[in-house]
């Protein structure tokens, strides 16, 4: 049914092909016969302007012939009197089709009498008259095509002209005779020859197409179908014969679903194996949020015993203060409830620490100094620093850019790192803190501890859910998560290198400054 619809499709090209040539071909025949036609009657024109150019000149041969016989004849005419004159202009004179005698009425006006042909009744034209009166007035004759006007005075020893003899003169007509008529150019033979040739060259293409498409597409398709069909119901190890004549295009096409066909059979291998680690990853994700909702609970209830410690600690205080003030106390009383004094404030100081941690505060992102996180978080690992007798060193730049983000944030992420340094740095070791410039404009924090460092086969899993290097019961593997989700989220980078100065790991954090964090959140939330 394919192959069907293929040929008819290919029968509907070749039809309308050849409709589209035989209208380009009438045209063409149309504007040929267009043209012949236009050249033909050009050329008609080209020798009506010969004939007529030629008859022209015969006729003003004749005309100055007739005119030289004309004028020898009229020298003995002039001298006939008036009577006499009609009779001699009827007779004698040869090559003249009409003879008048035009004078002047007494009021001005002009008369003709006419003696050729006799009889005849005729009047001046009103170009003739400007001709006539002219020669009354110059006494010399004019002609007016190939009528001549000669003055009429037979006794010249008159001053008056007795009147204007009108002659039309006669010559023999041009022999050149008109060009025949411009006969169409027949193009119907040629028309039948051409349309013929193209029915006849449009079926041998159709026939040479649709053998072609048998032996080159049809068959070929027809054993990729059938081997298609055979890998779709799961048959192992097939592959698509196809056509192998030569590295022709269905050879390609072949060649192509069959490189296909392994790569599926290569995906379908890996996908349990993707399939499992997928499963592995929610597990791991499972139990990660299982983990943060403890941590969760756990904030919480720190938070309510925090309140609950915070009650009555301030009553130990107040009652230790009040001993104090007694008058009468000894020595080593005094000092035993300064000590209790001292005790019960840096209780006071944790609690309310604890809580400002824990509260839940408005997360809308700000601008803050980059010492000032670092400040809030520093309290809460102090007693862990002291525990070890670690030595806390500073190198905090002053000419620092502002951040823009949550400042709680960044403190908890300097806190965990500090936590971890004091965690991996010996008793009595060092841990440093450097705060300065970015390589990219922002802010750079570098916690440093003097412990053993990270090993190299770990550094790329350290930032994983769950990863610890701690004993157990020690770590949950979530603080460093924790640190890089915290970090990306402000735009910036994590990552860990060799300590340069106290000798074991080093976590360097880059932040960017406020204005091109504010300018890159601003284009990301462009739609």
């Amino acid at each position: 049914m394919a192959a069907m619809s293929l040929k008819i499709k290919l029968a509907l090209g070749v039809l309308t092909a050849t409709a589209f040539l035989s209208v380009m071909l009438g045209l063409l025949v149309y504007k040929a016969r267009d043209t012949l036609d236009q050249t033909a009657q050009r050329q008609l024109d080209e020798n009506k302007q010969v004939v007529d150019r030629l008859r022209s000149e015969d006729r003003d041969q004749a005309v100055r012939a007739v005119e030289r016989i004309l004028i020898g004849q009229l020298e003995p005419i002039l001298t006939t009197p008036e009577t006499e004159l009609g009779d001699r202009l009827r007779e004698e004179l040869r090559g003249i089709d009409e003879t008048a005698y035009i004078q002047r009425d007494e009021d001005g006006g002009l008369r003709m009498q006419v003696f050729r042909p006799q009889g005849s009744q005729a009047e001046p034209t009103a170009e003739e008259v400007k001709v006539i009166e002219r020669v009354f007035e110059n006494r010399t004759h004019e002609f007016l095509g190939d009528v001549l006007f000669y003055p009429y005075q037979p006794d010249p020893n008159r001053n008056s002209l007795n009147g204007v003899l009108r002659m039309k003169l006669y010559y023999p007509q041009p022999r050149y005779a008109d060009p025949p008529p411009v006969r169409t150019a027949d193009l119907g033979p040629l028309v039948i020859a051409a349309f013929t040739t193209l029915g006849l060259a449009m079926l041998a293409v159709f026939v040479l197409l649709m053998f072609a498409l048998r032996r080159f597409v049809l068959a070929p398709l027809g054993n990729v179908l059938e081997d298609s069909k055979r890998i779709v119901k799961g048959s192992e190890g097939l592959e698509i014969k196809g056509f192998t004549g030569g590295g022709n295009d269905i050879e390609t096409l072949v060649a192509a679903f069959n490189a296909m066909f392994k790569e599926l059979k290569e995906y379908q291998g890996d996908l349990e194996g993707k399939v499992k680690d997928a499963t592995r990853t929610i597990q791991k994700q499972q139990q990660s949020l299982v983990i943060a909702q403890r941590l969760a609970a756990t904030g919480t209830l720190a938070a309510g015993l925090a309140h609950e410690v915070n009650n009555p600690l301030s009553g130990m205080l107040n009652a230790v203060r009040r001993l104090r003030k007694r008058e009468g106390l000894d020595e080593r009383s005094s000092d035993y409830l300064g000590l209790i004094e001292e005790g019960l404030e840096r209780i006071e100081k944790l609690m309310k620490q604890i809580l400002d941690f824990s509260r839940r505060r408005d997360m809308k992102p700000e601008r803050f100094e980059a010492e000032a996180a670092f400040r809030r978080a520093l309290p809460l690992v102090k007693h862990r620093l002291d525990q070890k007798e670690i030595r806390l060193e500073e190198d905090i730049r002053q000419d620092l850019p502002m951040l823009f983000g949550n400042e709680e944030e960044v403190g908890q992420v300097l806190m965990n790192l500090l936590i971890n340094a004091a965690d991996a740095s010996p008793d009595g070791g060092a841990v440093r803190v450097t705060i300065a410039p970015g390589d990219r404009g922002g802010v750079k924090f570098a916690v440093e501890d003097s412990g053993e460092g990270v090993p190299h086969e770990i550094r790329e899993r350290i930032f994983d859910p769950f990863f610890t290097t701690k004993e157990p019961g020690k770590g949950t593997g979530l603080g460093l998560s924790i640190v890089h989700t915290i970090v990306d989220n402000h735009g910036g980078t994590i990552r860990v290198e060799e300590g340069g100065t106290l000798g074991g790991a080093k976590f360097v954090v880059e932040l960017p400054a406020a204005e091109t964090f504010e300018s890159r959140r601003q284009a990301q939330s462009r739609p």
